[in-house]
C-alpha cells in the first residue's frame, strides 16, 4: 500500500497515538510506502529518505501501486516561494502549500495526486544572478534557506510555520535537487570533511555535538563565519572553531563537531 501527501503538512509520530512525539512531517507531494497498520494508524516509510513514522489513517491519500514508479521518476516542480496557493478541483477551495513542497508538473494546470485533484498555475521562477563570491548553487541554497529566517523552532517540523534544524537543511538542499537524510546524525555521514572553519564555504553543513559526543544539531555555513540554523527560531549566528556564538546571550550555544561539504 502506498500514499502521497495531499495537504500542506501531515504529522509523522513516533508511535501510533495522537499523544506521541511528532518526529517529522510529510509535506505536499511527499510519497510513502505503508509498512505496518495498527488500529486507525499507518506506519510509513518515505520514498525520499526512508524515514519512518506513524500517520493517522484518516489522512492517508492512496497512491495506486501501478502509479508509484511513474510518480517517483517524474520530474518534480519544487516550491521555492514562501507559500504557494493551489485549489481543490472539486470544492474550488484554495489553500497554501509551503516552500519545499514538490510534485510532478501539472498538465493543463491540473494535478492528480493519488485520489485528489488540484488546479494550479505555476509561477515562472525568476533567476537571480549570484553574487561574484557565490556559485549559482550556493546562491540558490542560501536564498531558499533565508526565507525561513525567524520561523519558530518545532521538533519534527518542515514548514515555515515551524521547523527543526535538520528539516531546514534537508529542504534547503532539496530546493537545489540534492536529497539528504532526515536527521542531523545521518546527514553528517555525507560529503567531504572540511578541516577548519576558515576553510568552510557557503553551503557547507556544520554539525554540533552534545556532552556525550552525539551529533544533535546542524546548520548551513554562510559567508564571513556566519551560520544559518534553527535554534529557538531560524537565525544567523557566528561560527568559529569552538561552535556557535550567540551575540544576544553572549555565550556559545552549540559545540562544533565537524564540517562537511556536500556541494562540489
Amino acid at each position: 500500500m502506498y500514499g502521497v501527501c495531499d495537504i500542506a503538512a501531515l504529522p509523522m509520530r513516533a508511535e501510533a497515538s495522537e499523544r506521541a512525539e511528532m518526529v517529522s512531517q510529510l509535506i505536499f507531494g511527499d510519497a510513502y510506502k505503508v509498512i505496518e497498520t495498527k488500529d486507525k494508524w499507518l506506519k510509513i516509510s518515505t520514498f525520499d529518505c526512508n524515514y519512518e513514522g506513524w500517520i493517522d489513517k484518516k489522512m492517508h491519500n492512496p497512491l495506486h501501486e501501478k502509479d508509484v514508479e511513474n510518480y517517483i521518476s517524474a520530474e518534480k516542480y519544487v516550491v521555492t516561494e514562501y507559500m504557494f496557493f493551489i485549489q481543490d478541483f472539486i470544492s474550488r477551495i484554495s489553500f497554501p502549500i509551503f516552500a519545499g513542497a514538490s510534485f510532478p508538473y501539472p498538465k493543463d494546470d491540473t494535478l492528480i495526486l493519488g485520489n485528489s485533484i488540484f488546479s494550479m498555475s505555476l509561477l515562472e521562477k525568476e533567476e537571480q544572478p549570484a553574487p561574484p563570491q557565490l556559485t549559482p548553487q550556493q546562491h540558490s541554497l542560501l536564498r531558499f534557506a533565508a526565507m525561513f529566517l525567524n520561523a519558530p523552532y518545532l521538533w519534527g517540523g518542515r514548514t515555515p510555520l515551524g521547523i527543526d534544524c535538520s528539516g531546514l537543511t534537508q529542504l534547503a538542499y532539496k530546493s537545489i535537487g540534492i536529497s539528504l537524510p532526515r536527521d542531523a546524525s545521518q546527514q553528517a555521514e555525507l560529503g567531504e570533511l572540511v578541516d577548519f572553519v576558515d576553510e568552510a564555504r557557503a553551503g557547507d553543513l556544520a554539525f554540533f555535538q552534545n556532552s556525550e559526543g552525539d551529533i544533535i544539531h546542524v546548520g548551513i555555513v554562510c559567508d564571513n563565519r556566519k551560520i544559518l540554523h534553527a535554534s529557538g527560531k531560524v537565525r544567523i549566528d557566528t561560527l568559529d572553531q569552538s561552535g556557535i556564538f550567540n551575540k544576544g546571550t553572549g555565550c556559545y550555544t552549540h559545540s562544533l563537531r565537524i564540517i562537511k561539504r556536500i556541494l562540489k
